[in-house]
């Protein structure tokens, strides 16, 4: 006779309003959610779903100010939650320690700690990397720890807000294949825009409605990402220099192996270049080196026809724009109009075409990871600088948005300014960019870095 199966969570008519918010985000919220049951969360940035998703694994209000009411029932046992950033999980200093964390918390023995480490890692393909601080890590690397620490934990019910958002394809759909690998009576509730991925886990689906509430829902995809059409004709007039030239570029961290390996790369003024390729492979640094972000090494660096290293601070930074994967490393201002302000009315009006105009007063901590992305967005396309470089734009970001940013970057580099984005949502790339690159070990092909650099400017 088979055991019963164990209802885990139970909300009646909840509601939740975050501090200083004069609007509940979330109202009259009904779920159950069962031993077993496989869920999807879906509905558009900013509606509540991370809210709702803190809600049930006991992080909100406990640790996100705000008020609750109605009633909520968490009756599991055991949880383990992946926030959107995962940077904001890390405690310590290595991988492996990141992963016995919580085991330790919960009084583990050694022995099956040290097991269900070493298995865990395996799985995801990151035990090469137990001996590496969490945040010397790629995002996707660092994501897949932050997965790892939970599913070590063998809980009853994972919390899981966007775990494949820094993830490739290929990453993506090996995490959601270990998810369909989770003992049965395993619960697993996410929050995932890559509904066809999700689909192949969940069983049942809903969404946060505009009004805070929850609705039953299906696997239904958007239309595919449309691309604007492209400038066509020769240019007229003198021909910019660049917006991006590099050559012979290679760094590494420590005494490590390489990350990058004699990088070269010609992004024209005026032109958008997508570069993608495995979690890992080295795009984010790629991007740090040219933004000094990192520190300098072998290889040279040229903006807009200028040799970078050799600019002074203040010159440098006018000459592009970056946007790295953490939104709040960008985030100067305590509210989102000084925020806005500090790129003029352009970003303001941006901020209308993002869904923003609501959000103008509000601490730009306070919003949802897609609301912060698409804040360092509406900065970095009212900027127009030279160059512009953007670190997984479509972080966080529904289809509505991504559609708006295929648009504004096309129109952004119709005014001169040339555009390197890394990102692993091939879809964008492909409606967004003149040209896609695919990054492997460290290098970008020969072939492909030439092709890139045949493009004409506009």
């Amino acid at each position: 006779m088979k055991p019963p199966v164990r209802e885990l969570l139970r909300l009646r008519n909840a509601g939740f309003r975050h501090r200083g918010a004069p609007e509940p985000v979330l109202e009259g919220v009904d779920l159950s959610v069962r031993e077993g049951d496989r869920i999807l969360i879906r509905g558009p940035s900013g509606s509540g779903k991370s809210t709702l998703l803190q809600i049930l694994a006991g992080l909100a209000p406990e640790y996100v100010s705000g008020a609750l009411t109605g009633t909520v029932e968490r009756l599991y046992d055991s949880m383990g939650v992946v926030l959107q950033n995962p940077e904001a999980q890390v405690v310590t200093p290595t991988v492996e320690e990141e992963v016995a964390f919580s085991l330790e918390n919960d009084g583990v023995e050694v022995p099956e700690i040290r097991r269900r480490i070493s298995g865990v890692l395996d799985r995801l393909g990151i035990g090469g990397l137990s001996e590496r601080h969490p945040l010397s890590l790629s995002g996707g690397e660092c994501q897949r720890v932050s997965l790892a620490a939970a599913l070590a934990r063998e809980p009853d019910i994972l919390f899981l807000d966007e775990p494949t958002a820094y993830l490739d394809r290929a990453s993506a759909s090996s995490f959601f294949e270990a998810l369909s690998k989770l003992p049965a009576r395993t619960a697993v509730v996410v929050v995932e825009h890559r509904i066809e991925t999700a689909a192949s886990v969940c069983s049942r689906a809903w969404e946060v409605t505009p009004r805070g509430g929850l609705i039953p829902s299906d696997f239904r995809t958007s239309p595919p990402l449309s691309a604007p059409p492209r400038p066509s004709g020769e240019a007229v007039g003198p021909v910019p220099p660049p917006a991006l030239e590099v050559r012979g570029l290679s760094h590494r961290y420590g005494t490590g192996a390489p990350v990058l390996r004699d990088v070269d790369l010609v992004v024209p003024a005026g032109r958008v270049a997508g570069l993608t390729g495995p979690s890992g492979c080295g795009k984010t640094t790629l991007l740090g080196r040219i933004a000094r972000i990192l520190p300098p090494g072998p290889g040279s660096i040229r903006i807009a026809g200028q040799d970078a290293p050799a600019r002074k601070p203040a010159a440098f930074h006018a000459s592009l724009m970056y946007i790295p994967q953490n939104p709040e490393h960008l985030f100067v201002a305590e509210r989102v109009r000084e925020e806005l302000g500090l790129s003029g009315d352009p970003a303001l009006e941006l901020a209308e075409r993002f869904g923003l105009a609501g959000r103008l007063d509000s601490n730009p901590y306070r919003l949802s990871e897609g609301e912060k992305r698409r804040l360092n967005l509406c900065v970095a396309l009212a900027e127009r600088r030279p160059l512009c470089l953007l670190d997984e734009p479509t972080y966080g970001l529904d289809d509505s948005a991504r559609d708006i940013l295929v648009r504004d970057i096309r129109t952004l580099a119709s005014s001169g300014t040339g555009v390197l984005m890394v990102s692993h949502d091939e879809e964008f790339l492909a409606a967004a960019s003149d040209v896609v690159l695919r990054m492997k070990d460290g290098g970008i092909p020969r072939e492909e870095a030439l092709r890139a650099g045949s493009l004409k400017s506009a």
